[in-house]
């Protein structure tokens, strides 16, 4: 067998109606931690949201009972609680995320994701960045630690326009930028980094570290391109150099996510380039690989015909894939699913000689 599945959440089930914004690490031990969105309204960004957290200690075949961080709410408040970011630091674990879009918070477990600290405030770090904004949101998905000991957190900024709904004021996501904050002390303080000029309302992004040493970030593309936008920093993430529409790989205006492991890099997505909408459905979600530092990109699997956001974590010849499950529109569950990725690359050869072996016998 070449994956598992586990489903994790299903729409309506547990006093949510809705599940999203998916985010995954595995650490040095085997825990898998997830971490996700509980909604209270479907398709509403600004629902009343709680952060929450479940883990895995057989490899994600079961997990333990939700816990929602910071999820305890006066009932006349309606906060949403938005956009996790996971990292797993040794014997750390650590998570980022939003309030209300107008304000980041930090905290740590040191238990493998069984407890957390009481999160701190650190919007302070973003105060720094210059850019005037309305809007932050962290991620989502997974951070990284760098092999230089830097913990680095996508995060993207917007200067929204304001407006009522349903009795809360809310901002819209655009314009936008896209950039990181780091850490040089494992979560102790933060520092901004680099943030986007002259990528048209960059915002969701994922960032893995290449062979090189340098940061590979890969950001939503909202220029109806229909492919991904690529940018590269030094290891210390503080300027974009180069940037670059990368054609290979398709983008309907979703959030995927990337990860490095043994010199590789992947890559998850949906995967369809329909140029006739906009925000084209989200399906196909598709497993992809770089041997090359990201000058070349194969498919490697499709993980489901259908999709949504997905999260990736890459463990001892292993792809982890929590994604969210979309089918007609609707996002119906929340899924881990476990692909060998020895298996995926013996298929790969086996079908390339195969393709060799019937081109031979046409000669």
């Amino acid at each position: 067998m070449t994956e598992t599945t586990t489903i994790l959440e299903k729409a309506g089930i547990g006093g949510y109606e809705e599940y999203r914004i998916p985010a995954i690490a595995g650490t040095d031990r085997g825990t898998v931690l997830t971490a996700w969105e509980s909604r209270k309204e479907t398709g509403n960004d600004w629902a009343e949201c709680h952060i929450t957290v479940r883990r895995s200690t057989d490899d994600g075949k079961s997990f333990g009972e939700p816990q929602y961080i910071k999820g305890t709410v006066p009932p006349e408040e309606r906060i949403t609680w938005n956009n996790p970011v996971l990292i797993s630091d040794g014997n750390l674990v650590h998570l980022i995320f939003c309030q209300d879009y107008e304000k980041t918070w930090y905290t740590v477990s040191e238990d493998e994701g069984e407890t957390f600290r009481e999160p701190v405030e650190i919007t302070e770090t973003l105060r720094n960045i210059p850019w005037e904004w309305n809007v932050c949101a962290t991620g989502p998905g997974h951070g990284i630690l760098t092999k230089a000991g830097l913990l680095v957190v996508p995060i993207w900024l917007a200067m929204g326009k304001v407006h009522e709904r349903k009795g809360k004021l809310v901002r819209d996501h655009f314009p936008s930028v896209a950039g990181c904050i780091y850490s040089e002390d494992h979560g102790k303080t933060w520092l901004p980094g680099f943030f986007t000029r002259g990528v048209e309302n960059a915002n969701e992004t994922t960032v893995a570290e290449m062979a090189s040493g340098k940061l590979l970030f890969n950001f939503r593309n909202e220029r109806f391109e229909r492919c991904r936008v690529m940018g590269i920093t030094q290891a210390v993430p503080t300027k974009l150099e180069t940037v670059w529409s990368e054609t290979q790989l398709p983008d309907p205006t979703c959030c995927g996510s990337m990860e490095s492991e043994d010199g590789m890099l992947y890559f998850v997505n949906c995967a369809n380039h329909d140029m006739n909408i906009f925000y084209a459905p989200r399906i196909h979600l598709t497993l992809y690989r770089s041997n090359d530092d990201a000058r070349t990109w194969e498919a490697l699997e499709e993980i489901d015909p259908c999709g949504g956001y997905a999260d990736l974590a890459i463990h001892e010849n292993a792809a982890y894939i929590l994604y969210e499950r979309t089918v007609n529109g609707t996002i119906q569950e929340l899924l881990l699913k476990k692909v060998l990725l020895k298996i995926i690359i013996k298929n790969i050869i086996f079908l390339l000689i195969v393709q060799k072996t019937v081109n031979c016998l046409k000669m």
